[in-house]
């Protein structure tokens, strides 16, 4: 049985008429007229009683079509859904695990709208992974806290598009601490204190979030006690009593143990994606584009 004799068949038993059918199928009548024809031989017996005022389906015409037209449009519906996944791309999305789902949601919900035909897939990494990665990322673009100086993101060779939102600098402090009642805290005032250094990643890369000195000039007391880059150990060697860290203000740890107090006299972070340079592509400008538009109005 072929294809053009089952479309042929279904449309005359939908129209009652082989004129209107054929102007669906967008062939002739005579064509039409030669494939059911055909298709009543391979049957065996009339599909339609024909007559020079009206077209209808036989007894034999109204079973097969009762048989036929299910399987027909679950094979169109078969076929639609390999096109759309044939069409279908995938984004892998990493997202810095310090970021709140509330922020990530609405930008990346808007992406999908811009782009239906595109799958996001979301792994949530330290803020600090990219530059761990080098040459083999696993995701294609990633969305984290950048200096706001982004020359220097750029220079350590990635891309970075539009910013979703800027958050000013904070220190987390341990809930006993002198400086956790203040409403603010100067950064100059944070050279009394011993301040954590992730001395387990690249100088350049933990220089951006804890600078060598104030912006006076006043060394800072960096101490390295990490063993890794999760905010998680920060939060537990605060925690202790004996050191502090240097974040941003959108980091509130749910831990009474720990408080966070604003920052005055350091620039603020960004909020935005990257990607490594040379990586670029329509999809990821299509990702920072909108993110950054719907992150920057919902922020």
């Amino acid at each position: 049985m072929e294809m053009r004799e089952i479309e042929a068949f279904l449309d005359v038993a939908r129209e009652l008429h082989f004129g209107r059918a054929a102007a669906r199928l967008g062939v002739s009548t005579p064509r039409v007229s030669q494939a059911v024809r055909a298709l009543e031989r391979r049957v065996g017996g009339p599909l339609f009683e024909r007559t020079s005022r009206r077209v209808r389906l036989t007894p034999l015409g109204e079973h097969l079509h009762a048989e036929l037209r299910p399987a027909y449009e679950r094979m169109e519906r078969a076929l639609r859904e390999a096109r759309r996944s044939a069409s279908t791309e995938v984004l892998r999305v990493g997202v810095a695990t310090s970021l709140p789902d509330a922020v990530v949601d609405g930008p990346i919900r808007a992406f999908g709208r811009a782009r239906p035909n595109c799958a996001v897939v979301r792994s949530a990494h330290p803020n600090t992974d990219p530059v761990r990665w080098g040459d083999d990322w696993p995701v294609d673009v990633f969305v984290g806290w950048l200096p706001a100086d982004l020359a220097l993101v750029q220079a350590m060779g990635f891309s970075v598009g539009p910013a979703w939102l800027r958050e000013e600098r904070a220190v987390l402090v341990a809930a006993g601490h002198p400086l956790a009642r203040r409403v603010a805290v100067d950064a100059e005032e944070l050279t009394d204190h011993d301040i954590l250094y992730p001395s387990n990643m690249p100088e350049q890369v933990a220089d951006l979030w804890i600078p060598s000195a104030t912006p006076g000039g006043v060394p800072f007391r960096r101490v390295p006690r990490h063993t890794s880059t999760s905010l998680e150990e920060a939060i537990v060697l605060v925690a202790g009593g004996d050191v502090v860290h240097l974040t941003i203000a959108a980091v509130r740890p749910d831990n009474p143990h720990v408080v966070t107090v604003p920052v005055t006299g350091l620039p603020p972070m960004l909020c935005a994606p990257v990607w490594p340079a040379g990586t670029d592509s329509a999809v990821i400008r299509d990702f920072a584009r909108v993110t950054g538009t719907s992150g920057a109005r919902s922020s």
